[in-house]
């Protein structure tokens, strides 16, 4: 038997509206600082979020447990995928973080960057993330796929301290 009667489904409508329209999944940007011309060529990103880095079970009397949340996690991890052009921008990019150094004596291919929620030029808000980089998953080239973008991908790792940038527009449409 059905209890969503109108008036019941109304209500839901009404709450979850007043939260406000829900942010789309392609509307961001990932700029690596020193690469600013290539936030283009990123399908994929992650979007830096704080949370505890897991759980403690902390024993209690009469064999009871409890919970208690870890260190909030700031070494992160996530898919990024970049699209190639033929003039092989990623892949000389790629070269160029690993020659000029970073973080570390030496190099370390580190690099800043940041992830918009639009674009860098008009953006609600943005995520600066530090001393990162990607392990790169080898490309597949494929004679009979005609019909796909070279795309590479791999992971990224990255530490996410929290900070946000206020963006410089209330709509980035």
């Amino acid at each position: 038997m059905a209890v969503s009667t109108a008036a019941y489904l109304n209500d839901h409508y009404d709450a979850t509206a007043a939260l406000g329209a829900k942010a789309i999944s392609s509307d961001f940007s990932f700029e690596i600082e020193g690469f600013e011309g290539s936030y283009l060529l990123c399908k994929q990103a992650p979007w830096p979020e704080l949370a505890p880095a897991g759980e403690i079970e902390v024993p209690a009397p009469l064999g009871a447990t409890y919970w208690q949340p870890q260190q909030v996690k700031v070494a992160l991890q996530g898919q990024i995928s970049l699209f190639e052009t033929i003039a092989g921008s990623v892949d000389q990019m790629m070269v160029d973080l690993i020659t000029r150094g970073g973080t570390y004596l030496g190099g370390g291919c580190t690099f800043n960057a940041k992830i918009y929620e639009g674009t860098p030029t008009k953006f609600l808000r943005a995520k600066r993330i530090v001393d990162s980089f990607i392990q790169m998953d080898a490309p597949d080239r494929d004679w009979e796929n005609r019909s796909q973008v070279l795309t590479f991908s791999g992971t990224l790792f990255y530490h996410y301290f929290g900070e946000i940038i206020a963006g410089n527009s209330g709509d980035y449409r």
